[in-house]
């Protein structure tokens, strides 16, 4: 039997986020969105940090991520955290954050069927 475990980090810090703390953190600026996965505290400040700026602008709604084609379409961090263990297992290195390439998405589509 095999057990593959996937941990959530803080991309600032590198500590482990834990089950029902932290968040990812959606935002665009100038023109390009971000995403980033803060704990807790990590998470205050940067709310903290961005509060004068969200206090004087304009809300525009909804700003989606500038399109890379199909691949990035309806991905949510657990299926991306699946992929990157997926990836780990069978020998294919992945980066532990950003864009996972196609093909490795593919191979594990395939490994699923």
């Amino acid at each position: 039997m095999k057990k593959t475990t996937v941990q959530l980090l803080d991309d600032l810090d590198g500590t482990v986020i834990e089950n029902g703390s932290g968040a990812t953190v959606s935002f665009a600026f100038e023109g390009d969105s971000y995403e980033i996965d803060l704990s807790t505290e990590n998470l205050a400040e940067f709310r903290a940090a961005i509060k004068p700026y969200t206090n004087v602008s304009r809300r525009v709604g909804y700003v989606p991520a500038k399109t890379r084609g199909a691949s990035s379409a309806g991905s949510d961090r657990a299926e991306l955290q699946a992929i990157r263990a997926w990836a780990a297992a069978n020998g294919t290195h992945v980066s532990d954050r950003g864009r996972i390439a196609g093909s490795v998405r593919e191979a594990y589509a395939k490994a699923q069927a």
